[in-house]
């Protein structure tokens, strides 16, 4: 395992740092995933298990959705970078919940115990997630009244993540499964996950091959796709500035992520003929990031706002702009309890409101 002194790094540009993290064995198994993962399918596939990529926490919900860099004395961040788990979020208990859309709610909990076999031996944690969809009324096929149902997607996660000098390195297994009346469908996924935290500035950096894995029962006949992901980010806080930035990447393991629907995003021709709407080179890149601003107005309470360019250009609606894409909230920190709050919008003012509280021993 690649380590390096506090000295070097210190003197180390930045370039040489993120160098030396993809010279590492971490770096080395993300880019094969990515590799197989590019080999095996072009664009954003539609899947099952999509509830894995929904923003489980009130702040990385405020900052855009992803964030896989911002380490902190916060339980709930080692579900988006199992690096980020560290020993200052030992005992910590995080809670979220959110009003998702309809009926639909979703709720989270994360915990990492306060027993550690040996010292160094690294730091543990254990998640939950569970999307519960409602209660359906079922008809047969003539539509007559049937008995109801329920839906649910549901993880259960092991956590376990170690610190070696200025970098930490994590993995998450995952037990995953989406059950809709009687047919179910169940996976084995893991996020592998690296960090880098300066020493003495604040800054870091993040990477994380999300949901690598395999499905071990399927919806019958139909073969459910992993949403994989390959994320890579960095937060940081200028010296004399109240403000910390977060910028994050994801999908980076294929070029084009554009939905481009024919029959919305269309222009014409010198016969007035429809033809699809080119997207620039431009445009597809950006719709790999996601833009987060902490404002941090007192060490126990922060404003967070957030931008999501993938977001703002698949949901906005064409000719009324509005503000589909950003996001805010607010995190107040107490003795005990941290509590934040946020809303992500998707189409004005719909979206998606979070609510979290994390208990500290």
């Amino acid at each position: 395992m690649m380590a390096f002194s506090r000295l070097e790094v210190l003197a180390m540009p930045i370039e040489r740092i993120i160098f030396r993290m993809v010279r590492s064995g971490l770096g080395l198994a993300i880019l094969c995933f990515s590799f197989f993962a590019s080999s095996a399918q072009s664009g954003v596939p539609s899947n099952s298990f999509s509830f894995l990529n929904i923003a489980n926490n009130a702040r990385v919900n405020a900052l855009g959705g992803i964030n896989v860099s911002l380490s902190d004395n916060d339980v709930n961040l080692f579900s988006f970078n199992p690096a980020l788990l560290d020993s200052s979020q030992r005992g910590q208990i995080g809670v979220n919940f959110s009003p998702y859309w309809a009926s639909t709610k979703f709720l989270s909990l994360n915990y990492s115990p306060s027993f550690i076999p040996k010292k160094g031996a690294g730091n543990w944690a254990i998640s939950l997630q569970n999307l519960n969809y409602g209660t359906f009324q079922g008809t047969d096929a003539v539509g007559n009244l049937t008995n109801e149902f329920s839906a649910n997607d549901f993880s259960l996660g092991l956590t376990y993540a170690r610190k070696v000098n200025n970098i930490s390195f994590g993995i998450t297994s995952k037990f995953v499964a989406s059950v809709l009346e009687s047919y179910n469908s169940v996976a084995f996924l893991t996020d592998w996950g690296g960090t880098f935290k300066h020493p003495v500035h604040d800054f870091s950096i993040g990477i994380v091959a999300k949901n690598v894995g395999f499905v071990l029962k399927s919806y019958g006949d139909i073969r459910p796709e992993i949403p994989f992901d390959l994320q890579v980010g960095t937060s940081f806080k200028p010296k004399y500035m109240p403000v910390r930035f977060s910028l994050t990447g994801h999908h980076l393991y294929v070029f084009d992520i554009v939905y481009n629907d024919p029959a919305v995003n269309f222009t014409f021709d010198e016969q007035g003929n429809k033809v699809p709407k080119k997207i620039s080179t431009a445009d597809k890149i950006s719709r790999h990031f996601v833009f987060g601003t902490e404002i941090l107005i007192h060490k126990n309470f922060n404003l967070l706002f957030g931008y999501n360019f993938l977001r703002r250009k698949e949901l906005k609606i064409n000719g009324l702009g509005g503000v589909a894409g950003f996001s805010f909230g607010a995190n107040l920190r107490l003795k005990k309890l941290d509590f934040a709050l946020s809303h992500s919008i998707f189409t004005s003012p719909k979206g998606q409101t979070t609510f979290s509280l994390t208990w500290k021993r």
